[in-house]
């Protein structure tokens, strides 16, 4: 019930905001570009434009031209995908002559929306304004919200929780609660949070749910999701978050897909690596990725396997790169890098 009570929250705040942005008589028109059988698509894409009776426009499989025509015959209010479908959309030949005024928001989850590409959105609307969330399928997809100015404020953030719930921050060995201002794993609880697994009746201690994400929270409540606990490069004992490496590439305008994933390596344990497919007629040589890393991250940090991809990088049905399949991929082409 508090679930859907905020997916109801969620859609009068996006009706409300769609009156101010177009004529008061627009019905609420969502694209989804990813599957209904995702807590994306089904929970914050379908129940919300449902609810306020709004008109859901289903894509059969992605397709950035696509899309494109679908927000303009459709004319679409609310654009929710992963973050590389926004890219897709903000850096196509045809989005210049393509009439997006309808869209009041864009942007979605399932990753974090990088800071530039925040901006991009927020640049690239005319009457919008780019909106992110963050959940789990174990929460019912959706636990935090951050929208309009608030968002392009705090561009790194994915908001503060929902209503409904409680947010902590935890050491991720011990689960023993952090102060405030620590970064640690975060667990949720809440009325939309699963009561637990088939057969594994001990996944919550006391309603806590553990999500395996680094996290930290600034003194106005919002969210800084960090990492995954399992996407964490441990590079001579050294943490490398991913997703802080791959912010930092996304700076420079030549990258339209970039993937950070560690390797084996003999001496240190594991190294970073990245994956990178370009954008249509750019170029970008490794040393000078580095040199735009020097001042931004520390070196540890540097991904030392730079991998130029010809084509698209891999992506489950949900768009989500598959880090492990790159990975593989990597180690098949590198030979002696893999030693067990």
């Amino acid at each position: 019930l508090g679930f859907v009570n905020a997916c109801g929250d969620l859609a009068r705040s996006q009706r409300q905001t769609a009156s101010t942005a177009a004529p008061s008589d627009r019905q609420l028109a969502a694209l989804a570009p990813v599957p209904l059988f995702h807590a994306t698509g089904c929970n914050c894409i379908l129940h919300p434009v449902s609810i306020v009776g709004g008109k859901l426009v289903l894509m059969h499989h992605w397709d950035p031209a696509e899309a494109l025509r679908l927000i303009e015959t459709e004319t679409i209010t609310n654009f929710t995908g992963v973050p590389t479908m926004s890219r897709e959309l903000l850096a196509h030949p045809n989005w210049a002559t393509t009439d997006t005024s309808s869209i009041i928001s864009m942007g979605g989850g399932g990753a974090a929306l990088q800071p530039d590409l925040v901006h991009r959105i927020d640049q690239g609307l005319r009457n919008g304004r780019p909106g992110t969330g963050y959940g789990l399928t174990e929460t019912s997809g959706v636990a935090t919200m951050a929208t309009n100015e608030y968002y392009v404020a705090r561009p790194g953030s994915v908001g503060p929780v929902m209503p409904c719930m409680d947010a902590k921050l935890v050491d991720p060995e011990t689960k023993v609660e952090l102060a405030s201002d620590a970064t640690g794993e975060l667990a949720l609880r809440g009325p939309n949070v699963l009561k637990g697994y088939l057969n594994h009746s001990d996944a919550l201690s006391d309603g806590w749910f553990y999500t395996g994400d680094i996290a930290r929270m600034d003194d106005d409540g919002w969210l800084y999701i960090v990492d995954r606990a399992k996407d964490v490069v441990i590079r001579g004992g050294e943490n490398v978050h991913c997703g802080e490496v791959e912010i930092a590439i996304y700076e420079l305008n030549a990258v339209a897909e970039a993937a950070v994933f560690g390797v084996p390596d003999e001496r240190l344990g594991e190294e970073v690596a990245v994956a990178l497919y370009l954008n249509a007629d750019s170029e970008l040589s490794e040393t000078q990725l580095l040199d735009h890393l020097t001042g931004r991250l520390a070196q540890f940090k540097h991904p030392s396997h730079v991998w130029f991809t010809d084509e698209p990088l891999p992506r489950n049905a949900n768009g989500k790169f598959l880090k492990s399949t790159l990975r593989t991929q990597f180690l098949e082409r590198t030979v002696g890098l893999y030693q067990g």
